[in-house]
């Protein structure tokens, strides 16, 4: 099972990176993470990260990719599946960006969970896509 959503930005890449890399401020710019704990305040490879979500246990992921700039992938192991979240960002120019954020299940049990939880896991990443534009590409208030 993997979801993908592409979210272009008028914003530089560095921002959109900025915002994604700052782990701790997660559950203050997404209601899809009410908190999250880091050993690290960036994302490097081998750094455990418990993500509480509304409705669900804390999940405990480790971060096993990073380009610093680019791209980071958290993901966990636990009763025959796999679940990683994948988070990538691409200039399209000096002032706006692509950002792909991607949710994947695999294992003996993944195809089967993710097919049982596939609305969930739309609605979260399409929550996480659509507080992430508000947060780094807020609307003008002029009038």
């Amino acid at each position: 099972m993997q979801y993908r959503v592409d979210v272009r930005l008028a914003v530089p890449a560095e921002r959109a990176w900025a915002q994604l890399a700052d782990l701790s401020a997660w559950p203050a710019w997404t209601p899809t993470v009410e908190s999250l704990d880091s050993a690290t305040p960036r994302p490097q490879v081998g750094t455990a990260v418990t993500i509480k979500q509304p409705g669900r246990k804390p999940a405990h992921y480790v971060i096993d990719v990073v380009e610093d700039g680019r791209r980071f992938r958290w993901g966990s192991d636990r009763g025959g599946v796999r679940q990683a979240a994948d988070h990538v960002v691409e200039p399209d120019s000096a002032v706006a960006c692509t950002v792909t954020l991607t949710f994947t299940m695999t294992g003996p049990l993944g195809r089967i969970l993710g097919l049982l939880g596939a609305a969930k896991i739309r609605g979260m990443v399409d929550t996480e896509a659509r507080a992430l534009t508000a947060v780094v590409q807020p609307q003008s208030t002029d009038t």
